[in-house]
């Protein structure tokens, strides 16, 4: 007779899970959600059970990994040299209408002694 030992003895099924998934949550989708949802998972290849699953994680994340994406941070530099050739256009700007003033002022000025020569005079 064969002796039945623990260590002998194999369990049938399948493996034990490390993340069980024993919370079934039933929702109620209308046809554009629905929709959204199957092209999420024919695209990434992924069930609707994971693609459920990945947007709620994607609830907790926090704000700042989302701001600092790969794309919010290129935007973001795109966007500063842009800012920075603005700030060297502006300042350019600003100089060429300082010129501008301090020469009308000065020609005010030499009008404003020439006429008051022709009125002494």
């Amino acid at each position: 007779m064969q002796s039945s030992s623990t260590s002998d003895h194999k369990q049938m099924g399948r493996p034990r899970s490390l993340n069980p998934k024993s919370k079934p949550i039933p929702t109620r989708l209308d046809e554009t959600t629905e929709d959204i949802l199957e092209r999420y998972c024919e695209k990434y290849k992924t069930s609707r059970s994971e693609a459920i699953r990945e947007a709620i994680h994607r609830l907790d994340q926090d704000e700042h990994q989302y701001f600092w994406s790969p794309e919010w941070r290129q935007l973001l530099l795109d966007n500063e040299q842009g800012l920075r050739n603005g700030e060297a256009e502006m300042h350019r700007i600003v100089q060429d209408l300082l010129q501008l003033i301090q020469g009308m002022s000065a020609r005010m000025n030499s009008k404003t002694g020439s006429d008051q020569n022709e009125t002494e005079s």
